[in-house]
Formats: C-alpha cells, sequence, structure tokens
C-alpha cells in the first residue's frame, strides 16, 4: 500500500469521529478532547527531541491545563515562567546528574521543551477552545478551512509546482502550492460568511490569512523535525504521521481567528454605542 493510498483511507476512517467530535461535543467535553490531543502531541515533542526525563517534562507541561481550564490566562502566564524554574531544580538535585557531561544540554532541551509544548501545542489548542465558546460551529469552520488549504495546496503543488518555497526546511513545498493553501480556506471563509458574521471581502481576507498562517505553522513544525533529525513526530496516524504533524496548522491559525473575530465583536459594540 503506497503512502497516498494510506493517507485517504485514514482520512476517510477517521474524518467523521473528527468532524462529530468538532460539531457535537460541547465546550467543556470539547476542552477535554483537545486536551487529550494536546497530551500526546506534547509526548510526541518530548520523544522527538530526545529528552531524557520525558515523563517529568510531559507531567510539568500537563499541569498548564489547570489554569487554562478555568481560563487564569494569569495563572497560566506564571506557570509559563516557573515550569522550567521546577524543572531545572529537579534535576539539580539529582547529584548523579551533575556528574554526567551531557547534562547541562539535556536540562536545556528539557526546558525548551516544556516551553515549546506550553506555548506553541496546548496554548493554541486552548484557543480552540475559546472559539467553541464564541460559536459551537466556529472550531469546525476553521477545521474545514485548514483541510481545504492542505487540499489545494496538494493539488496545485503536484500538478504546477516548480519553484521551491523553502527547499531546506520542506524540500516539498512549492510557491504554487502556497497559492492553494491561501485559495482553499478563502472559498471555506466566504461560504461561512453568513455563520461568521463578515462580509464577502472581509471572509477572503480571513481565508488568505489562515492559509498562510497554517503553512507558516506546518513549516515551523517542519525546522522543528529537522532540528531533531526525524522525518514525522511519530508514526500514530498510517501515512500522515503523527498528531504534532496533524496539528501544527492551528498554532497561529486558532488565535488569529480568535482574536480577530472578538476584535471584530468589540469594534462593532463601540460602533453601536
Amino acid at each position: 500500500m503506497n503512502n497516498l493510498t494510506q493517507r485517504v483511507l485514514t482520512v476517510l476512517c477517521a474524518a467523521p469521529f473528527i468532524v462529530a467530535a468538532f460539531y457535537f461535543l460541547p465546550a467543556k467535553w470539547f476542552f477535554m478532547f483537545l486536551a487529550f490531543v494536546a497530551l500526546l502531541a506534547t509526548f510526541e515533542l518530548v520523544t522527538m527531541s530526545g529528552t531524557r526525563e520525558r515523563y517529568l517534562v510531559l507531567f510539568l507541561a500537563a499541569l498548564g491545563f489547570v489554569p487554562l481550564y478555568t481560563q487564569s490566562l494569569q495563572i497560566f502566564m506564571l506557570w509559563l515562567l516557573f515550569a522550567p524554574v521546577i524543572y531545572l531544580v529537579t534535576q539539580l538535585l539529582q547529584k548523579e546528574n551533575i556528574k554526567k557531561e551531557n547534562i547541562n544540554l539535556d536540562i536545556m532541551r528539557g526546558i525548551f521543551v516544556i516551553l515549546l509544548s506550553e506555548v506553541f501545542v496546548i496554548l493554541p489548542l486552548f484557543y480552540m477552545y475559546l472559539l467553541k465558546e464564541i460559536h459551537a460551529l466556529f472550531p469546525l469552520v476553521l477545521l474545514c478551512a485548514l483541510w481545504a488549504s492542505d487540499t489545494a495546496a496538494y493539488i496545485l503543488g503536484k500538478t504546477f509546482g516548480k519553484r521551491l518555497l523553502v527547499p531546506r526546511i520542506s524540500p516539498k513545498k512549492t510557491y504554487e502550492g502556497l497559492l492553494g493553501a491561501i485559495v482553499g480556506p478563502m472559498i471555506v471563509m466566504v461560504l461561512s460568511s453568513k455563520l461568521m458574521g463578515t462580509g464577502i471581502g472581509e471572509s477572503m481576507i480571513m481565508g488568505g490569512s489562515i492559509g498562510v498562517l497554517g503553512q507558516v505553522g506546518d513549516i515551523f513544525e517542519s525546522a522543528g523535525k529537522r532540528v531533531c533529525e526525524v522525518k514525522d513526530s511519530s508514526s500514530l496516524i498510517p501515512g500522515h504521521g503523527g498528531i504534532l504533524d496533524r496539528i501544527d496548522s492551528f498554532i497561529f491559525t486558532a488565535p488569529f481567528l480568535y482574536h480577530y473575530l472578538t476584535g471584530i465583536k468589540f469594534l462593532a459594540g463601540m460602533r453601536l454605542g
């Protein structure tokens, strides 16, 4: 079975369950679903980084869900500062570790992984939960926009792709594929304009921004894999790599869409007032 066949079969099997989760789950259960996804992605990040104390790093990163569940962003920011300190202290207290030559490198690797997982995995997925609180269908709209982006990018890149975009990081990405990645979500956002409460022109801007930011997130994650010298974050999803490979498009798009929509709402209220 070739890679393309695996990808198609995986999508056909998994897509209905993912759409159902995004559509039917109420906000609190959706948060739990996202937390589980984030834990899997964080474990992949910890594993591919080669961090020795992987379960300690995973535990410290996962504790960031507690203040986010109560939407205490101030406490989350404090945890973001103190979690690396706690990890550093626990490592320095282990006397046998101090004698190892690479202990400093391993400590720094663990600290970086904690920060990366909190900022670029857990926090973006939390924004998906915030979108759910605004409207039950907003996360699903973003998901469809990103799927349309990936599909259009693949079709145009495969058919017309000649000029490489970032060959040292992602050798298969082309400028032609980037065009598809922008056009795909523009179509979805225009079709969803009434639901989103935006005009056609504004929807096109939102869709284009989502397409670009989705590609930036994908390139960002690809750069991390190059540093870790791995092809995929894991082999959990046949033909698609790991969870981290599938959620990288949310890194910048989910915060963007949330703040864009809440900004529109705020400005609209100012004008009405």
